[in-house]
């Protein structure tokens, strides 16, 4: 007879065996395949809410779902400026891709609510070696593009007057336009180029009619002494401190001296005053707790520091706050600080 037939015990446990260990297996591939799909999906995001213009905390998100669902809306137009033919076809770039272009400074950009880059190449048709790329920034909002528009300059520049936002170097031209920033850049250093970047800027106002930036601290600055072509918005971390946002600054030339005067609005008389006291707090972290007596009774609760020989001061009126940032002369600085601290006095009624 054989073996298996005469040892029942085998074969009562035989079968029951096979199915558990079906069972166990099918259970444990069930987990792994479900484990590995919640991995994928944590690492999945939906551009929709988590596009740049919601991540960054800049000056305002760009309004539009999805930078991806743009793509490809910027036009750069093939036949601006005349006696030029395009060089490449044109290049688009969202915020994932941005540092692929520019590496280096897209944080700038993204902090300040960028949405989208297109880029795009044009040759001088009589001569070659003339050629300039024209960046086309989408910043989401005006505030947000005057703000890219004044971190990026610098000084010895030429301003130019086709717009209000608007100055040149001797290879580049820089304007804010809208809720557009551009640049566009040459090969080469030729006034003749510049004129024709112009041209080629003049148009594109012409074809994108736009509002101008929305900046109404601009009305509690005092005319006299201003330098306009300081005036800046810094969009996050003013002054080297973490909830000092939507700032802006303004230099002012007296006898030769530059004083920055700063200026920001704020939701609340609240939010003003805790704004700054948490400033005071950090300025203490590095100099410690000792402020200097104003020589003017003029701006009540006016706080003075001594930030290693420059003059820090700043005071709140409403809701705003305002001040002076790293005066070198600190009687100079009082007394902008109470030219500005009655503008907005008169202003703010």
């Amino acid at each position: 007879m054989d073996q298996q037939s005469t040892n029942p015990s085998l074969n009562a446990r035989k079968g029951p065996v096979s199915t558990e260990s079906f069972i166990s297996l099918s259970i444990i591939v069930a987990l792994i395949i479900i484990g590995i799909s919640i991995l994928l999906q944590q690492y999945r995001f939906d551009e929709r809410y988590f596009n740049a213009s919601v991540m960054q905390a800049g000056l305002g998100g760009a309004g539009k779902e999805s930078a991806s669902q743009d793509m490809g809306s910027l036009k750069i137009d093939a036949e601006s400026p005349v006696g030029y033919s395009p060089m490449s076809d044109q290049e688009d770039f969202d915020h994932v891709s941005l540092s692929d272009k520019i590496d280096g400074k897209a944080d700038g950009y993204l902090q300040a609510g960028f949405v989208m880059l297109a880029t795009r190449r044009f040759v001088k048709d009589s001569d070659q070696d003339q050629w300039f790329e024209f960046y086309l920034y989408d910043m989401g909002s005006p505030r947000n593009a005057f703000s890219v528009y004044s971190s990026q300059k610098r000084e010895g520049v030429t301003p130019q007057d086709f717009t209000e936002f608007a100055y040149s170097t001797e290879n580049a031209l820089f304007f804010a336009c809208g809720r557009f920033y551009i640049e566009i850049i040459s090969a080469t250093r030729d006034t003749k180029i510049i004129e024709d970047m112009i041209a080629m800027s003049k148009d594109f106002i012409v074809r994108q009619p736009a509002d101008n930036a929305e900046l109404p601290e601009l009305e509690f600055l005092p005319a006299e002494d201003l330098d306009r072509g300081s005036i800046s918005l810094l969009a996050k971390n003013g002054f080297g401190y973490d909830r000092f946002d939507n700032i802006i600054t303004a230099t002012y030339l007296v006898d030769g001296k530059k004083i920055m005067s700063f200026i920001s609005i704020r939701e609340t008389p609240q939010n003003a005053e805790e704004l700054s006291k948490g400033y005071d707090d950090t300025l203490s972290e590095f100099i410690g707790n000792e402020r200097l007596k104003p020589e003017t009774d003029r701006i009540p609760g006016l706080v003075i520091a001594d930030v290693f020989g420059e003059y820090e001061m700043f005071f709140t009126k409403g809701n705003i706050i305002a001040g002076i940032h790293s005066a070198s002369d600190k009687n100079l600085g009082e007394e902008i600080a109470v030219s500005l601290f009655n503008k907005i006095s008169r202003e703010d009624k």
